[in-house]
């Protein structure tokens, strides 16, 4: 399927979506506590004329290509409403973790993060986000999104009160290590470090690697003193933790595509004029097209880094003998949850075998 094709067909969606959105909503009069008598509100209604201030939570710096998207999101849309929306940016994990800032949307105390898999405690099908071994390119996750198990699942975030405002891809997941990691035997009770995503900790435990749940921030102390000897992320993240520092190779593993839904809490948007909303849908609908073209015109760039870094990319990587020894547990897993995810599981990849 041709990039450019998709890009339209997920922008005229996105369009749709939040339309509906504004359609089956009434904009409210209340203002929060905390807009005293500033004309301004952080986490309630927008009255005709207020000004309202979003809260942005990134885990990520300013640096970061998801950092660089909020910034150009941050300048659209307040130049575009000619001020009437305010936008604070609260980089680098400044105001909590991702789970905090998806908590603090529910409450009023912050507005808009980004989120994915990880959003599966509020809706289990966000879990096909980032589902192992069901994307073969990027173009593949954008085929998803624009399908009807896309649209279920931007459903479900809306059921749980999150408005998705629009995804940004990400680099596939890499495994790496200080020794070349070509099938499963290499990995044969090795120390591998999790983020605590159980599917994907199950499956890397099912292909023979005894897995730890470490927070990102722990793993480069962790990986220096030998706690754990491989992990598994993005080349961005590889990058940016400085995982060059402490791992010789990058294995082409390609287990998992993804992307990442940029949210905004749904009381919140329904309380929008609809001059307002109109100026939010309008800047998410233009952030969409920036960023699949950012990604597509930069996404290698962070290979290059880390080889440049030192360190080396291994392709000799049996990714078919990989996921045979975890599909049997990332099915299982999938079918215990219910939810219809195994299904769905299984239409993704039918997809994407079609998209090749």
């Amino acid at each position: 399927m041709k990039k450019q094709k998709l890009i339209a067909m997920l922008l005229a969606a996105a369009t749709a979506t939040t339309l509906l959105a504004g359609c089956n909503s009434k904009p409210s009069t209340q203002t929060s506590a905390s807009s005293g008598g500033t004309g301004t509100t952080s986490g309630g209604g927008a009255p005709a004329g207020k000004t309202v201030t979003l809260k942005y939570d990134l885990t990520v710096s300013l640096d970061h290509p998801w950092g660089l998207a909020a910034t150009e999101f941050k300048n659209r849309l307040e130049e575009k409403s000619g001020g009437r929306f305010q936008v604070e940016i609260y980089p680098s994990s400044t105001s909590g973790s991702e789970a905090d800032s998806l908590a603090g949307m529910l409450v009023g105390t912050t507005s808009m993060t980004m989120t994915g898999g990880s959003f599966n405690g509020y809706a289990p099908s966000a879990t096909l986000l980032e589902a192992p071994w069901a994307y073969d390119s990027e173009e593949d996750v954008q085929a998803m999104i624009e399908s009807d198990v896309g649209k279920q699942i931007i459903q479900d975030f809306e059921d749980q009160k999150f408005h998705v405002l629009w995804y940004q891809l990400r680099g596939p997941r890499e495994l790496t290590s200080n020794v070349p990691i070509n099938t499963p035997a290499d990995m044969t009770g090795r120390k591998m470090r999790m983020s605590g995503n159980v599917l994907h900790t199950n499956m890397w435990n099912a292909a023979g690697a005894i897995t730890s749940s470490i927070a990102l921030s722990e793993t480069f102390n962790a990986l220096s003193q030998g706690v754990v000897e491989m992990q598994e992320n993005p080349y961005d993240m590889i990058y940016d933790n400085s995982f060059y520092e402490v791992q010789k190779y990058v294995n082409v593993t390609n287990h998992v595509y993804s992307t990442i839904l940029n949210v905004i809490n749904s009381d919140l948007y329904n309380s929008l004029d609809d001059e307002m909303k109109g100026w939010l849908n309008e800047t998410s609908k233009e952030m969409q097209q920036w960023t699949n073209d950012y990604y597509y015109a930069h996404k290698d760039e962070y290979r290059q880094k880390c080889e440049e870094a030192g360190m080396i990319i291994n392709e000799d990587v049996n990714r078919d003998a990989i996921s045979e020894a975890m599909m049997p547990t990332i099915q299982k897993f999938l079918e215990d949850q219910g939810n219809g995810l195994l299904d769905m599981y299984e239409k993704i990849r039918e997809l994407s075998a079609s998209n090749n």
